[in-house]
């Protein structure tokens, strides 16, 4: 396999690359659509933030899964320096440009990625406050919230897999699972009705907890199921049939998950899993074409500037009303393609020359699809890492 391309999971899946494009697409446009029409089946376009979710959690456990062949101190700061370097200097970059811009409220909490935690604490007690905050409008940064989920799983979840007993790994899985779907339901009976629980990690972490069990039972080799083009489009056909008759979903979105959320975190995950090994079916191929992956690169930086750049998109369509494509929502059209070139210009002088830093100083060495060693600083995918979560 000499060649080969690899990331840091070991295997490298063009697909997944294209499929951050669609769902960066989906949040864009939801975003969009769902100030217009609140409640209304565009709600469901809020379901990319869970499979990003489930993406991360099965690519990141294969990454560790690998890095178990290192010491462990070794692995564990390989893994924070690396995923530091991927997330960090644009995390700080958007949010010091927001701040100077006109304001972000919250900034400490943003900084210490702890706004899911402010945004529940402050919706459960202080609807005013938070009524307030969600005014404040494109500079609110509420989208942050799902960045921070993922942080904190970050900084978690290696000390689990590289600490933890691997003979409890299964169970302790499970139990984090069973856990979060009680503290879901019981939230989902007391909360407020205005209070924004859904972002909370032990809630928006069922779906990467899934998505962690799933590459757990993968690298194991138990769920060969995984493998199989049913898996690949029955999953598929699932999820779009489930989210466009969920009207509870439509209606509020990861704000307030509904009881059936666990149903999405199977089928997301096996989507995500069985995509992996179906790169030659229709699906796999379409994902995989260059400028939805190129797209899909920039992923990251464009969720991150794209509701900070409303007001300069605003004063474009009225400057210019031949750019409005769609009356019925004029960010729709031109709102997309603001955020991606902004995101290029980004990645091209900003992002991609920090990776490079990453495979310089790791020099990792960790197993590949076929169980021989992997010199991290040779032979990895590129992609700016949208390969390995």
């Amino acid at each position: 396999m000499a060649g080969e391309m690899k990331s840091e999971a070991g295997f490298y899946c063009p697909a997944y690359v294209g499929l951050r494009f669609f769902l960066l697409m989906a949040v864009l446009e939801g975003h969009y659509w769902f100030e217009k029409f609140p409640g209304t089946r565009v709600g469901a376009l809020s379901l990319s933030v869970p499979c990003f979710f489930a993406l991360s959690g099965f690519l990141i456990s294969h990454t560790l899964f690998c890095y178990e062949s290192l010491a462990r101190g070794r692995a564990l700061a390989t893994f924070y320096f690396r995923r530091a370097l991927r997330i960090l200097p644009a995390y700080y970059l958007v949010l010091a440009l927001a701040q100077w811009w006109r304001g972000v409220p919250y900034l400490g909490w943003h900084l210490t990625y702890l706004l899911n935690w402010k945004i529940y604490l402050v919706s459960c007690s202080d609807p005013a406050a938070f009524v307030e905050y969600l005014n404040y409008r494109d500079f609110n940064a509420i989208h942050f919230w799902s960045v921070c989920v993922e942080e904190q799983f970050y900084l978690l979840y290696p000390l689990f897999v590289l600490f933890g007993p691997v003979v409890w790994r299964t169970r302790a899985l499970l139990v984090g699972i069973l856990f979060c779907v009680g503290a879901r339901w019981f939230l989902l009976k007391t909360a407020p009705p205005l209070c924004f629980f859904g972002g909370l990690p032990f809630v928006a972490g069922e779906y990467i907890l899934w998505g962690c069990l799933f590459a757990w039972m993968d690298f194991r080799g138990r769920w060969r199921w995984l493998e199989s083009r049913w898996a690949l489009y029955g999953s598929l056909l699932g999820l779009v049939a489930l989210a466009w008759n969920d009207t509870a979903f439509a209606r509020w979105g990861q704000w307030r998950p509904p009881l059936h959320q666990s149903v999405y975190c199977l089928l997301i995950p096996t989507l995500v899993a069985s995509l992996r090994y179906n790169g030659a079916s229709w699906l796999g191929r379409f994902l995989a074409w260059k400028p939805f992956r190129r797209i899909g690169t920039w992923s990251y930086g464009a969720y991150l500037v794209h509701s900070f750049l409303n007001p300069t998109l605003d004063g474009l369509l009225e400057a210019y009303p031949a750019l409005v494509l769609f009356p019925a929502c004029p960010r729709a059209g031109l709102g997309p393609l603001l955020t991606i070139a902004v995101a290029a210009l980004l990645w091209t002088f900003y992002e991609r020359p920090i990776q490079s830093w990453r495979g310089r100083f790791s020099g990792a060495v960790v197993a590949g699809e076929d169980g021989h060693a992997v010199d991290q600083k040779a032979g990895l995918a590129g992609e700016g890492d949208a390969a390995d979560g």
